[in-house]
C-alpha cells in the first residue's frame, strides 16, 4: 500500500496539538495519527481524542450527504444547494411574520467554524438580530461576570514558566488541557518541567483529580464552598499582612480594601473549614503557600465551581486573590500573545469595571441582559417556548449539542422540537440533529484550510504560536459537505443581505462564494502575522511556530490611566450575606436532607459530547459512570456495573456505579453532556435531567445550578 505523511494539528480543543497522518495515498484516506514531535507547542503530545482522526474522519457513524427532515420525522438525503434554498425561503418567512429577533444562532466549542467562528455574529448582525447563543454562558461565564464588575489587568496573569506557585479551584488541565494561560498541550510534562524548578502547586477539588495528584497542598472540601474558602484565604492574607501593599494602594485604594476587610470578617478559616469538611490549619496553608511563600503566580478557577452555587462570587473572590497579592505580569514582562489579533500594545494598567452589561435591554425572559456578545443560555427555551414579540422561532447551530448540553433536557428538547426551522451543522446525527428540519454536514479538520482559533480582543494560547493548516485530505468521494462558514453566507446571499466577515464588506455581486482560504485572509488580514507569512513560515516551520513580536512586551501604564480593581461591590457584598444564610453555610453537608452532591466531571477520551459516538471511546466508555467512594457503594450495596438512580429536586437519571477512591466521601462525581434525548437509549445517561434552567439561578448570567447539585442515590 502506498503511504504518505502529511502534518497538521488537531482543532478539537484550543490547544491545537501537532499531529503527523498516515494517509493511504490511493484512497486520500488516514490510516493512523501520532504526535509530531517537531511542533514546538506540544513536542510530540496527542491525548486519545486527537489519535481518533481515522474513525472520526471514515467511520461508517459520519454524514456525507445534506439531509431533511420529512413529514414522517424520517430523513431524506438533499442537495446541499437546493437546502440552502429552501433554508433561505422558510426563514423569509419567519423574519416576516416575527421580524429579526425571530432568528438565533447557537455556537459550541466542538472543532467547527475555527477560524471563521465569528461569522455567526455576523450573520445575525446583517439580518438585525442579537439572538447569539453559545455554550460561554454556562461554561465558565462567572469569569466574565468578575471582569465586570471588579475589573481587569490589562497584562494578565503570569503564565506557568514566571509562577512560582499555582492555586487551582477545580482546575483539572491535564484531562481539560485547557487553563489559561498556564497549561495548555503536553500538561503532564509542562507541569513536571516547572515543579521541577520550585512550582508549588495548590489545588482545591472535591476529588483528587489527574491534576491534584501532582499537587503539594491538596484540599478537598465539599462542592459548592470554593466561595467560603476564597474568603477565607482573602481574609487570612489581609489579617497576616501577606499582601502587596504597594499595588493595592496604587490599584485599588485603601477604601475598597476596607470594604473587602468587612465582608470576609464572617469567614473564619476554623469556620470554613467546618463547613467545607476541611481539616483544621488547611486554609492558612494554601494562604500561607500561595500568599506568604511565593511572590508569583496566579489562583485559576474552572468548570466546577464556575457551574456551583454563588459561581460568580466565588470567581469575584478568586480573582481578588490575584488582586491583592498582586499577581499580574508587569512592565517589561512578555506575554502570550494570540498571532491572528491585531498587534494592540499590552499596558501593565487597570482596566476599570466596565459593567457593560447594564447597556443592553433586559429580555423577555426574566428581565436578563446579555454577556459580551451573548444572550444567556439557560433563558434559550423559554426564549423559543414563550409567545409574544421577540419568540425565537429559527435556530442555526454550529458545532454545538445544545439538545444534551443545555440545563433541563426536557425542556430544552421541549423548544428545539417546537421550533419553524432548526438548521443543525453537525457530521454526525447527533441528538441536536435528530431534532433538526435540516442536517448539513460539514467538511471536516483535515480535509479544509485553517487558522488556530481565535477570539478578537482575547488571548487563549499558553505560547506565541500559529499555524496554518492545509487540507491534508480532501472530501470524501461522492460527499456533498459544506464548509462551515458556507450556510451563513449563502443564505445572507440569498436573503439579499448585506454582510459584513470580520469587518469586511462580502460581494455578493459575484457568481462564485469566496474560498475559504479568501475567509482566512480577511480574518488575518490585521494580525500579527498575515496569513501569507503563516504560509510563507510553514515551509520552514511545518509543526508551526513559537513568534517573538515586539507586541508581547508588557508596556508601562499609559499617562493618565487611572483604571482602579473594585474588590467589593455593593451587589457581591450583597452576595456574600446570601451565601451566609444559606444552607452552604450551615455544618457541611448535602442540602434538603439529600445524601450527596453531584459535581460534573471531565473524561480523557471526550470532549463534552463530542466522541461519545466513536467505537473506540465506546470500547473504553461505553457510560459516563456514578463515581463514588467505594466506602459509600458498599455501604449502598452497590458493586462495580451495578445500576444506580441518582434523583435530584428536579429529576432522576439512571447509570452505572464505580468505585473511585479518589472522590471525597458524600460526593458523585459523573460526567456532563452523555445520553441521547429523553426516553431514548443514548451512550451514559445526562445530567441536565436533574437540573432546572428557572431555579437557583446566579446574577447576570443567570447560571444554573449544574454541579453540587443536591441528589439522592440508591441501587437499582
Amino acid at each position: 500500500m502506498a503511504t504518505r505523511q502529511a502534518r497538521s494539528y488537531c482543532r478539537i480543543c484550543s490547544a491545537h496539538c501537532g499531529v503527523v497522518l498516515t494517509i493511504d495515498t490511493a484512497n486520500d484516506a488516514i490510516l493512523s495519527v501520532k504526535g509530531d514531535k517537531d511542533n514546538p507547542l506540544s513536542q510530540g503530545y496527542v491525548c486519545f481524542k486527537g489519535l481518533q482522526a481515522e474513525e472520526a474522519h471514515h467511520g461508517l457513524q459520519r454524514l456525507l450527504r445534506p439531509l431533511k427532515r420529512q413529514p414522517d420525522g424520517s430523513f431524506a438525503e438533499i442537495g446541499s444547494e437546493q437546502a440552502l434554498d429552501e433554508i433561505a425561503d422558510r426563514l423569509r418567512g419567519i423574519v416576516a411574520r416575527g421580524g429579526p429577533k425571530a432568528v438565533a444562532t447557537f455556537k459550541g466549542t466542538s472543532g467547527s467554524l475555527y477560524a471563521t467562528h465569528m461569522i455567526q455574529l455576523d450573520f445575525l448582525h446583517a439580518l438585525g438580530s442579537q439572538q447569539f447563543f453559545s455554550v460561554n454562558t454556562i461554561d465558565q461565564s462567572a469569569k466574565f461576570v468578575s471582569f465586570e464588575r471588579q475589573g481587569g489587568w490589562a497584562a494578565g496573569c503570569h503564565d506557568i514558566d514566571q509562577s512560582e506557585v499555582l492555586l487551582f479551584f477545580g482546575c483539572n488541565p491535564i484531562i481539560s488541557h485547557s487553563t489559561m494561560p498556564v497549561m495548555g498541550p503536553d500538561p503532564v510534562r509542562k507541569l513536571k518541567a516547572a515543579k521541577e524548578r520550585g512550582l508549588k502547586l495548590i489545588c482545591i477539588d472535591p476529588r483528587e483529580s489527574e491534576t491534584a495528584h501532582f499537587a503539594d497542598l491538596h484540599l478537598q472540601p465539599l462542592p459548592g464552598r470554593d466561595t467560603a474558602i476564597a474568603a477565607s484565604m482573602v481574609r487570612t492574607i489581609l489579617a497576616e499582612g501577606w499582601e502587596d501593599a504597594t499595588f493595592c494602594a496604587e490599584h485599588v485604594g485603601a477604601d475598597r480594601i476596607a470594604d473587602l476587610r468587612k465582608a470576609v470578617e464572617p469567614f473564619a478559616p476554623e469556620f470554613v473549614e467546618r463547613i467545607a469538611g476541611l481539616e483544621p490549619g488547611q486554609i492558612a496553608a494554601a494562604a500561607r503557600m500561595f500568599a506568604h511563600d511565593a511572590g508569583s503566580g496566579s489562583a485559576f478557577a474552572a468548570t466546577g465551581p464556575s457551574m456551583s452555587p454563588f459561581c460568580n462570587t466565588m470567581q469575584h473572590l478568586v480573582d481578588t486573590l490575584n488582586i491583592v497579592c498582586g499577581r499580574f505580569r508587569r512592565a517589561g514582562q512578555k506575554a502570550v500573545v494570540d498571532m491572528i489579533n491585531p498587534p494592540d500594545a499590552i499596558h501593565a494598567e487597570v482596566i476599570s469595571p466596565p459593567r457593560m452589561y447594564r447597556n443592553f435591554p433586559p429580555s423577555r425572559i426574566r428581565g436578563v441582559g446579555m454577556l459580551g456578545f451573548d444572550r444567556l443560555a439557560s433563558t434559550l427555551a423559554e426564549e423559543i417556548l414563550t409567545p409574544g414579540e421577540g419568540q425565537i422561532r429559527s435556530l442555526f447551530v454550529s458545532g454545538s449539542n445544545p439538545a444534551v448540553c443545555l440545563p433541563d433536557q426536557k425542556k430544552a428538547v421541549e423548544a428545539l422540537r417546537d421550533l419553524e426551522l432548526l438548521v443543525v451543522m453537525d457530521p454526525y446525527m447527533s441528538a441536536t440533529a435528530k431534532l433538526a428540519h435540516y442536517v448539513l454536514p460539514p467538511t471536516m479538520m483535515y480535509e479544509r484550510p485553517d487558522l488556530p482559533i481565535a477570539v478578537p480582543g482575547f488571548n487563549i494560547g499558553t505560547e506565541t504560536w500559529s499555524q496554518y493548516a492545509e487540507p491534508v485530505i480532501a472530501a470524501p468521494a461522492g460527499s456533498d459537505l459544506v464548509e462551515d462558514w458556507y450556510p451563513y453566507w449563502a443564505v445572507a446571499k440569498r436573503l439579499d443581505l448585506k454582510m459584513q466577515f470580520s469587518g469586511v464588506e462580502l460581494d455578493f455581486g459575484v457568481n462564485q462564494p469566496p474560498t475559504t482560504e479568501e475567509m482566512l485572509e480577511i480574518r488575518a488580514r490585521n494580525g500579527r502575522v498575515t496569513l501569507d507569512q503563516l504560509q510563507a513560515d510553514l515551509k520552514a516551520h511545518p509543526g508551526g511556530k513559537i513568534y517573538d513580536h515586539p507586541s508581547q512586551i508588557v508596556q508601562p501604564a499609559r499617562p493618565g490611566a487611572s483604571g482602579r480593581f473594585d474588590v467589593m461591590p455593593e451587589d457581591v457584598a450583597q452576595e456574600i450575606t446570601e451565601f451566609l444564610a444559606s444552607e452552604l453555610a450551615q455544618a457541611g453537608r448535602p442540602e434538603g436532607g439529600h445524601s450527596h452532591l453531584m459535581i460534573s466531571r471531565r473524561m480523557n477520551r471526550v470532549m463534552n459530547s463530542g466522541g461519545n459516538n466513536l467505537k473506540a471511546v465506546l470500547r473504553h466508555d461505553p457510560a459516563n459512570p456514578a463515581y463514588m467512594h467505594p466506602s459509600e457503594l458498599d455501604a449502598l450495596g452497590v458493586s462495580p456495573g451495578d445500576r444506580v438512580e441518582i434523583a435530584s429536586e428536579h429529576g432522576r437519571i439512571e447509570t452505572v456505579a464505580q468505585p473511585d477512591k479518589a472522590v471525597r466521601r458524600g460526593v458523585v462525581s459523573i460526567a456532563h453532556c452523555w445520553g441521547g434525548l429523553p426516553g431514548e437509549e443514548g451512550p451514559g445517561a445526562n445530567t441536565n435531567l436533574l437540573i432546572a434552567a428557572d431555579k437557583h439561578l446566579a446574577n447576570i448570567n443567570m447560571m444554573p445550578r449544574m454541579s453540587a447539585v443536591p441528589v439522592n442515590v440508591r441501587r437499582i
